[in-house]
């Protein structure tokens, strides 16, 4: 079957993954479409059972008849052919593959290279008017041609790969054909992915490509496609791309981004937004030079905040922007360059419930790589806005929500706070939700406290609000609560800007506000923040900025702290080797380790700091010019973990001192961070190589005397 020709006649819905049970317009869509009535599919998950039943669970609550057709890949030699499958897919006339391993959908459905009955029955759902969709891996088999794996930094610098050992090795395969217009890439603003929808669009000769965000869907009726859901669809335009003779180093593609409500022509390849969108106008506040929080170009959401950016600026000054991705292995250098080019793009934004939604329409875009060697590459300046507060300054990290610490506990988090409390929800996905159950919960405890509306959606109206700004330096504390880091610094760093909230915050410190940041928060409080991936895989993969890699992400934090990388829920999610790992490539000289139901104090900016709470935290402490840690070879020479226990008051120049006297408690804490460090680093270890025990490390990394 030629993909290019088979332009079935039902719908598609492609998902970039993350697909939320609370997306209730999403869901009321495919229900339209499918008319009720879906079959999921799921054999791309390692646990196809549970993830299956929690996605037709989550299609009930809203009306659907879902069932889970067992087919998956570990049945799929028999199930592909059981005529109880296909009667099942055929009954419900409509598929929903979900998330997980794209080659696991493909190689149940052809095996030995030949389509099985399941996927023909498949088909025929789809050429009667069923829907076919998918999330995630779900939606990157959509296309023919398909994007196995890679990071966008890896191919571009290194190109295709014919190893399928490392996950960040850019290869390409073979996709279903459902949708025939062009390359599909899921997960795509948040992990950074244009640069290998650029790489595998480029090796496969396609004219378009479509880069799918998460919680959000391509909706394809026919020849049209529309955007529906959280954040929207970035699309390049490769017709009149031109290419340099080897590598990838590309001009003159077209970029659109498109968000809900926006669509395409698919045969013209045009992109046509919402009704609603207006041409962006110039005022004093658009932007009139070029974004001063230098992010790396493969950042979580940071090309997408440069076309923001572009979008609001003011095109008589400020037409073009750039970012930087560097490969420290093969020394290359990688930069991407935007521009809105006169009398074609355009700029345009609409405004729905107070939340402003843009499209950007025929940006161009350029990519540039250059050789750069190691010693001569200087990262851009990390810190934001390097603040000066009195020495009667507070900042307080805590490893876990407050809510539910016990009143001893809750009873020295008092003794931080001045009222009233000034809550900010920023770092929740529901701010408001969360920032009520904050509110609550300080009345209850008898603080007096509100909550101060800012979140991603309304901070440019929030930046505008002097009467807002002037609340924020009238509180008390100003508290974080916690969530996901990355919403935090996107909020309060938008459109790669520190925004008049941020100033607000940083004045407020400054003059002796206590900022109070629970788990998440905490860490983007650093100059530099942990934003994802666990021990297991820091220990295996390593550390990069790219949002699409293995192993841990290290991104840009908001800069309120320098001293070091800062980790949350820090015991229940055994992070002490993705925190060893993440200082050694950030040149950081302490990370702090925050132990659920306990919080850091860091005083006036100073180097002074104390332990509040249940138990307390483990502060790594690291010589950076003789540890090591690779898995496989482990060095534990040049890093020390000291545990300061709750009520301690410690000095970096001192810390080793300082808590040199670990009670029972804090010696059980430091041998079970251990023990899971052993574990993590163990489990990530090729057959053959000798494994570590945690009595080797314990005496290497707790500083003698341990116990007193």
């Amino acid at each position: 079957m030629s993909f290019q020709d088979s332009h079935a006649r039902g719908p598609l819905a492609l998902i970039g993954g993350r697909f939320e049970s609370d997306n209730e317009i999403l869901f009321q869509r495919l229900k339209t479409l499918c008319h009720g009535r879906i079959a999921v599919l799921a054999m791309a998950s390692s646990y196809p059972l549970e993830v299956g039943q929690e996605l037709v669970e989550d299609f009930r609550s809203y009306g659907f008849e879902a069932e889970l057709v067992p087919l998956f890949w570990e049945n799929r030699e028999s199930a592909a052919y059981d005529e109880a499958v296909i009667d099942a897919l055929a009954a419900h006339g409509s598929i929903f593959f979900s998330g997980g391993d794209q080659s696991r959908i493909v190689e149940t459905l052809i095996q030995a290279g030949k389509e099985t009955p399941a996927l023909d029955c498949i088909r025929e759902c789809h050429a009667r008017g069923g829907l076919i969709a998918g999330t995630s891996a779900g939606a990157a088999i959509m296309s023919g041609p398909m994007i196995l794996s890679g990071t966008s930094l890896n191919a571009l610098s290194a190109g295709l790969s014919n190893s399928a050992q490392d996950p960040d090795d850019f290869r390409l395969g073979s996709g279903l054909g459902f949708f025939s217009w062009g390359l599909v890439d899921q997960h795509f603003l948040h992990r950074g992915r244009i640069g290998r929808l650029l790489a595998a669009s480029r090796e496969l000769g396609q004219e378009m490509a479509f880069g799918v965000d998460e919680n959000s869907a391509l909706i394809v009726c026919g020849k049209t496609a529309e955007v529906v859901g959280e954040t929207g669809v970035l699309f390049l335009d490769m017709r009149r791309a031109s290419y340099a003779a080897t590598g990838y180093d590309i001009s003159n593609v077209r970029v659109s981004y498109l968000d809900d409500g926006d669509s395409f022509d698919l045969d013209r390849g045009k992109p046509k937004p919402a009704a609603d969108k207006k041409r962006v106008r110039v005022t004093r506040a658009s932007y009139r030079r070029p974004a001063p929080v230098r992010r790396h170009a493969f950042a979580s959401y940071a090309v997408h905040d440069l076309i923001l950016r572009l979008v609001e600026g003011d095109p008589a000054y400020y037409r073009q922007d750039s970012a930087l991705a560097y490969d420290d292995v093969l020394e290359k250098q990688i930069c991407l360059e935007l521009e809105r080019k006169p009398h074609r793009s355009r700029a345009l934004r609409a405004i729905r419930d107070g939340e402003i939604r843009y499209s950007a329409i025929d940006f161009n875009l350029r990519v540039r790589s250059s050789h750069l060697p190691r010693a001569q590459y200087a990262a851009a300046s990390t810190t934001v806005l390097p603040p000066d507060p009195v020495p009667e300054a507070r900042l307080i990290m805590l490893g876990s929500s407050p809510l539910h610490w016990s009143q001893p506990n809750v009873a020295q988090l008092r003794e931080e706070l001045r009222e009233p409390v000034g809550i900010l929800g920023m770092a929740s996905g529901e701010p408001r939700r969360k920032a009520g159950e904050y509110l609550h919960w300080l009345r209850g405890i008898g603080v007096q406290a509100e909550i101060l509306d800012i979140s991603l959606s309304n901070i440019e109206r929030a930046g505008r609000d002097r009467g807002l700004l002037k609340r924020i330096g009238s509180m008390g504390s100003l508290l974080f609560t916690g969530g996901d880091q990355r919403r935090l610094t996107d909020t309060l760093l938008h459109c790669a800007e520190a925004t008049p909230v941020l100033h607000a915050l940083v004045s407020a410190y400054e003059r002796g506000t206590p900022l109070i940041a629970v788990a998440a928060a905490a860490s983007a409080f650093a100059t530099r923040m942990i934003a994802e991936g666990d021990s297991e895989a820091a220990l295996r993969h390593g550390v990069s900025e790219d949002a699409g890699f293995s192993g841990v992400v290290v991104e840009q934090g908001i800069g309120l702290t320098s001293f070091g990388l800062v980790d949350q829920n820090f015991m229940q999610r055994h992070r002490l080797g993705r925190l060893l790992v993440a200082c050694k490539d950030q040149h950081s000289r302490f990370g702090f380790g925050l132990c659920e139901g306990s919080g850091l104090v860091m005083v006036g900016g100073r180097r002074q700091m104390h332990a509040i709470g249940r138990a307390g935290v483990i502060v790594a402490e690291l010589d950076l010019d003789s540890f090591s840690m690779q898995p496989t070879r482990l060095q534990t020479e040049g890093v020390a973990l000291h545990f300061v226990e709750a009520g301690t008051s410690f000095h970096l120049d001192t810390v080793a001192a300082d808590a040199s006297e670990h009670s029972s408690v804090g010696v059980a804490m430091l041998e079970q961070a251990i023990a899971d460090l052993a574990r993590d680093y163990n489990a990530g270890l090729a057959p053959g190589i000798a494994r570590i025990d945690d009595g080797t490390l314990r005496e290497a990394l707790i500083p003698s005397p341990a116990v007193h």
